[in-house]
């Protein structure tokens, strides 16, 4: 009785906190699926050099995950001279969105938000730009999808109930993840090894295999930070958590070269655990 009783209020504190911003997220991000179209997608694309810059905006805009972004990806590459644009785009995507940008900040503050939205953007160009130098796209590649996106007020509605009900159970989920990681790890377990070099590596890792869908990660990531993990481990599990999963690596090897693949991959396993010992340096008071 004891474990169900802090099971449950630990559930209806995380529930309490995250609901306004998750509601406002869900309309953000409902009014730019309604009312927004990929049809100009072209026409950004012309300039290569400043493509990566929209493409990337464009990832932080639509509310995607790591698997759902990948339609829109390829038609980005299909569209695109050289991978620096989808390279821009899968890096930003996942992370950047109304919905996981609003959660960070409703668990963790404006502190990691910031680092969140402006490292990621960062991270995002600087790869794009080296890997597509380092790997030149072959000419002639056909495009797979067509424009994509809606508009209208019964678009709006529609995609509305479908977020609310879509990501909505992938928050509840996250949710009874941490509650049940707050309720049976102890802190005296986690304090040791929270913050020691190794333990950057070892959520980097492990979060990769794991699949966590946009919007999960919070609240996973504030209970590891409750039983005793810092904010920047915490960090590192949002960012290897939704950047990369196994779907989206062997997805990706549909339209990406091998190579490439096994960049994006290294890199972003170096990003996570990077900005996780970078916030803990700068923001984490020991």
């Amino acid at each position: 009785m004891d474990f169900l009783e802090v099971f449950l209020r630990a559930f209806i504190d995380y529930l309490m906190d995250i609901t306004p911003y998750f509601l406002i997220a869900v309309l953000i991000t409902s009014f730019l699926q309604g009312f927004t179209k990929l049809s100009w997608l072209r026409s950004i694309l012309k300039n290569q050099n400043t493509a990566p810059v929209y493409t990337g905006l464009i990832g932080g805009l639509l509310p995607l995950c790591s698997c759902s972004m990948l339609p829109v990806a390829n038609l980005i590459n299909s569209l695109s001279k050289s991978y620096a644009p989808v390279l821009s785009f899968l890096v930003v995507a996942p992370i950047i969105s109304p919905v996981t940008i609003l959660l960070t900040y409703g668990y963790f503050g404006w502190s990691m938000t910031f680092m969140r939205i402006f490292g990621t953007m960062l991270f995002a160009l600087l790869f794009a730009y080296t890997a597509s130098f380092l790997v030149k796209k072959p000419k002639g590649i056909p495009m797979a999808f067509g424009n994509a996106g809606g508009s209208g007020l019964s678009s709006f509605t529609t995609h509305f109930r479908n977020n609310l009900l879509g990501i909505g159970k992938y928050l509840l989920l996250g949710i009874f993840i941490a509650s049940l990681i707050k309720t049976l790890l102890p802190p005296s377990l986690v304090r040791p090894i929270a913050g020691s070099l190794l333990s950057y590596f070892f959520i980097a890792f492990v979060s990769v295999p794991i699949y966590v869908c946009s919007g999960e990660e919070v609240p996973i990531a504030k209970a590891l930070r409750d039983v005793g993990f810092t904010y920047g481990n915490s960090f590192t599990f949002m960012l290897g958590g939704t950047g990369i999963c196994m779907p989206t690596i062997l997805a990706t090897l549909k339209f990406l070269p091998k190579v490439l693949v096994a960049f994006y991959v290294f890199f972003w396993i170096l990003f996570s655990i990077a900005m996780g010992i970078f916030y803990d340096m700068i923001f984490w008071k020991f």
